[in-house]
């Protein structure tokens, strides 16, 4: 049977940005120092029908943690914590399930004007193998995130991320390059509720195809520093996983 870890890999965006908590568009904004945020994928479901078979994989309780470290400065740690893979093709099934990869980012906030509501950031990451169950390389990896967003009228917020990722190559030595790109509208329709849209592509460097996911979620605050977050992406390129709902939990203090 074709090796899920390999499958993977041709699936794109389905699980590509499994730690883009909140929107799959990073916020350019940083944590006050002495204050922390936790910000979980709570479930994730990914939907894919490649080759004739059929491709589940669930994330659950994925989490991202960050402190500030001063005003434009935060450290982030993130562990995948549950993940599950099942492919089922001609009567017969693969699974793997099991811990996945430690993440260790920082974000800087490179530029902020307050009366435009415009901000630019750089965040640069290293993800450390800590998987089991065959769920991802046993390679060191890293990249780097380049998040932007402005206000705009009618509380609205644009918001555009442009990433490189550099990942082992599987089943061959070295690295090579992924790039992605997104963006993102939101707006807060009351003090509750908000709606957002969101477009995503990546593609490996050299021939490889590109993948892009196009979707759109709401957001319920149930307090000033609590809220979910539930989305569904839907995959616009054949490289990418026909669907991806997530939802999401966010808590700050």
């Amino acid at each position: 049977m074709r090796n899920v870890r390999a499958l993977i890999g041709s699936l794109g965006l389905g699980l590509i940005f499994s730690l883009a908590h909140g929107q799959i568009t990073e916020s350019p904004e940083t944590v006050a120092p002495g204050h922390y945020l936790l910000e979980m994928d709570a479930l994730s479901l990914t939907i894919d029908h490649v080759d004739g078979g059929r491709y589940t994989g669930i994330g659950a309780a994925n989490t991202l943690f960050t402190t500030g470290l001063s005003e434009n400065l935060d450290l982030q740690l993130g562990l995948e914590i549950f993940l599950s893979q099942k492919y089922d093709l001609g009567g017969a099934t693969e699974r793997h399930r099991g811990v996945g990869d430690l993440y260790v980012r920082a974000k800087w906030r490179l530029y902020k004007d307050a009366a435009t509501g415009t901000a630019v950031a750089v965040l640069p990451y290293v993800k450390i193998p800590t998987n089991t169950g065959g769920m991802g390389s046993h390679a060191i990896e890293g990249g780097v995130i380049f998040p932007c967003s402005v206000s705009l009228p009618g509380s609205c917020n644009l918001g555009a991320m442009a990433e490189a990722d550099f990942l082992h190559n599987d089943g061959r030595p070295g690295y090579a390059a992924t790039w992605y790109g997104s963006m993102a509208m939101s707006r807060q329709v009351t003090k509750i509720v908000g709606l957002y849209a969101e477009l995503a592509a990546g593609k490996p460097a050299g021939g490889a195809r590109w993948a892009g996911v196009a979707g759109g979620g709401v957001t319920l605050a149930v307090s000033e520093n609590c809220w979910w977050d539930l989305a569904v992406y839907r995959g616009i390129s054949p490289d990418a996983a026909d669907w991806n709902p997530v939802l999401r939990f966010n808590f700050g203090f």
